[in-house]
């Protein structure tokens, strides 16, 4: 558990308090959502379990977009993310149809009382085959997550990805449940820095690009939001991250286009890694 500080611990008492009531209000679900404490009662350090700071989730629902989307949270925690993304829609009349898969049965149990518009599944992520099925084989527009960073005990790896950091093995199932996706994810695993810097730059090597080599899958940044401005907002810990997006579906047709130019050429021809497919089109 976390060595909360007084105030910590005070909020995150009255914020348990609240959690007591049957429904909620939206004043109420918000004080939930930036006191209640994910490690007041939970190792959120091993694990990896750090939720996403209020105005970072409000800032990442922009580029994750998702209205009258079917959007699938990964690693949900208590629901912050998908939380922005259904009452920003609502406005609208637009509201996505939201799937939230957390394995932590309390931080479900908070989120059905914060988000109860959305499905909530607690399962281990690394089941995702299993708790797909049961969902029908459901195929959704959009994946969101802030996911563990780095290496963070895991209890699998994802369809192709066999590396350390956390972040990819969840990206790495997202490309199998959802057109595209939207992920908070360390500056150094990005493909880019742009949070905090005093200009864009794209990053050519290191975990971004070695999982482009390996599936195929580009990241690219999206509208552009300074996460800099939230490194001090975190809960136990400070970290400058980026918002990593990705056009899963765009890239696999691209590299059905190139399996297609391949196989009508009139010789046999040495296969190719999906990254090199893409760089023919």
């Amino acid at each position: 558990m976390a060595k909360l500080t007084k105030s910590q611990r005070k909020a995150h008492a009255e914020a348990e308090a609240v959690l007591t009531k049957d429904r909620l209000s939206e004043d109420e679900k918000d004080f939930v959502f930036q006191n209640w404490h994910e490690g007041a009662n939970h190792i959120n350090g091993a694990s990896g379990a750090f939720f996403t700071p209020w105005g970072l989730a409000a800032d990442f629902s922009i580029d994750a977009g998702g209205a009258g989307s079917r959007v699938i949270d990964l690693c949900a925690g208590i629901g912050i993310l998908s939380y922005f993304l259904h009452h920003r829609a609502k406005w609208a009349d637009n509201c996505p149809d939201l799937t939230c898969v957390e394995l932590n049965p309390r931080y479900v149990e908070v989120g059905r009382k914060l988000l109860p518009e959305a499905r909530w599944i607690c399962a281990d992520v690394f089941d995702w085959r299993d708790w797909q099925r049961e969902l029908g084989g459901e195929r959704f527009d959009v994946a969101v997550s802030n996911p563990p960073f780095g290496a963070a005990k895991r209890a699998g790896n994802g369809p192709r990805y066999r590396g350390r950091q956390f972040e990819f093995h969840v990206i790495d199932i997202a490309a199998e449940l959802a057109n595209r996706g939207a992920f908070i994810v360390p500056q150094a695993s990005a493909a880019f820095r742009y949070s905090g810097a005093q200009c864009f730059q794209r990053v050519e090597t290191g975990p971004a690009a070695e999982y482009q080599k390996l599936s195929g899958f580009h990241m690219y940044e999206g509208a552009g939001v300074d996460t800099s401005m939230y490194r001090d907002d975190w809960k136990d810990t400070s970290i400058i991250c980026e918002i990593a997006c990705y056009e899963f579906a765009q890239d696999r047709a691209r590299q059905g286009q190139v399996q297609e130019r391949l196989s009508a050429l009139p010789v046999p021809v040495v296969p190719l890694r999906p990254a090199e497919q893409l760089a023919l089109l």
